[in-house]
Order: structure tokens, then C-alpha cells, then sequence
């Protein structure tokens, strides 16, 4: 199994927005992303395809491709997508996720997906302080989680940070669509025509 980016090479031949390959495998069946808790779910319930992101809110190029993912599931007619923590820059990183998980929890996907977008919206660097403050703003006081829903938040992102690590995701953001785990952000037309090969040929590429 490959454990980091610079290991990785394309399972599928794919190219980001400036031509560029996309790094790439084969997820094996028991690191499937569906089977985890706490995923933020945005667009229809039984969708055409389904777009999992795996991001950190201090990635710089996290911030653009949330911009990008949100006029995606908006535009593209049966697109689900499927937001994963991945702290992997700092502890301040894991502070906001713990938030953002303890907001999904306490609010639902909707405010939950509000203050995912003010994060990514942020300057300077996003920590536990500056989420709670954020989710306060939505009318979500993170404060008031209790014990069981604090446990059931950090098994959540436990979860998914454990998951991350297992496929090899060192690099944020980075993708799972249709069973391929890519490194790196492809970029919102490349995104688009592999949502779309996927739709239609049931692949990231159709021949």
C-alpha cells in the first residue's frame, strides 16, 4: 500500500487543469470512505456520483477548491459530495475539525456546511478559537456539546484522520471519486470531466 504522495503514480491517466498527471490508486475495498462516520454530506441523497474531499482548514489551496467544489455540487445535476477532515498541517488544523465535527452534531449538515465555507474564508490561520467563535456567529455554541456528543465528535475525526493516513493522503486536498484516491487538487474542469466519465462509463476516463 503507498503511504505517502511522493510515492504515488496513476492507476488511471488523468490530467489536473494545467495538463499535469494526477497522482493516483486504487483504494482497496476496506478503506472505502462511504463506511465512515461523520461525513459532511452535500447535494442529493441518491446521487449519480459521489466526491469525497479529504481537506485541512490551513491548506491555502484547500480555501480555492472549496470555491470550486461548491459551484460543482450546485451545477452538476446529481453530484453528492462528501466532506472529510484531514488535519495533517497542525494542531491548530485539528482544533477547527473538532468544531466543525462538534457543529455537524449539534446543528446538522446545513450549519455545518456554513461554517465549513467561513473557515475556508478565513485569513491567517484557523484554530479552535477562531471555529468556535465562527459556529457562535451561525447561532451553534460548541460550548454547550455534552459528554457524549464530544465523544462521538473526536471518534468521528479519529476516523477519518486514521483513514486518511491509511490510503497515503500527505498532501491536502485530495480525492476519492469512483474508488480512485487522487493526490492533490485536479482543478474544477478536470474535477468536472471525470465526475461526468463517471456518469457515463462508470470510470474517470471514458474510451
Amino acid at each position: 500500500m503507498l503511504s505517502t504522495f511522493a510515492h504515488a503514480e496513476q492507476w488511471v491517466e488523468v490530467n489536473d487543469d494545467s495538463g499535469a498527471p494526477i497522482p493516483n490508486l486504487r483504494i482497496p475495498t476496506e478503506l472505502d470512505p462511504f463506511s465512515l462516520p461523520g461525513v459532511l454530506w452535500i447535494g442529493p441523497t441518491a446521487p449519480d456520483v459521489t466526491l469525497f474531499e479529504f481537506a485541512d482548514y490551513n491548506c491555502p489551496v484547500c480555501k480555492q477548491s472549496s470555491i470550486h467544489l461548491d459551484a460543482l455540487v450546485r451545477s452538476v445535476q446529481g453530484l453528492r459530495l462528501g466532506l472529510v477532515q484531514n488535519p495533517i498541517l497542525s494542531a491548530p488544523s485539528r482544533e477547527a475539525a473538532r468544531i466543525a465535527m462538534l457543529t455537524l452534531r449539534l446543528a446538522g449538515p446545513a450549519q455545518a456546511y456554513a461554517l465549513h465555507q467561513r473557515l475556508f474564508a478565513m485569513r491567517g490561520v484557523v484554530d479552535g478559537a477562531r471555529a468556535t467563535n465562527a459556529a457562535r456567529e451561525l447561532g451553534v455554541d460548541t460550548t454547550k456539546a455534552d459528554a457524549e456528543m464530544i465523544k462521538q465528535a473526536d471518534d468521528a475525526l479519529a476516523a477519518q484522520e486514521t483513514l486518511a493516513n491509511a490510503i497515503g493522503f500527505a498532501v491536502t486536498p485530495s480525492y476519492v471519486l469512483n474508488g480512485i484516491g487522487m493526490f492533490g487538487h485536479p482543478g474544477p474542469k478536470s474535477l468536472a470531466r471525470m465526475i461526468e466519465a463517471v456518469k457515463t462509463c462508470d470510470s474517470l476516463v471514458c474510451p
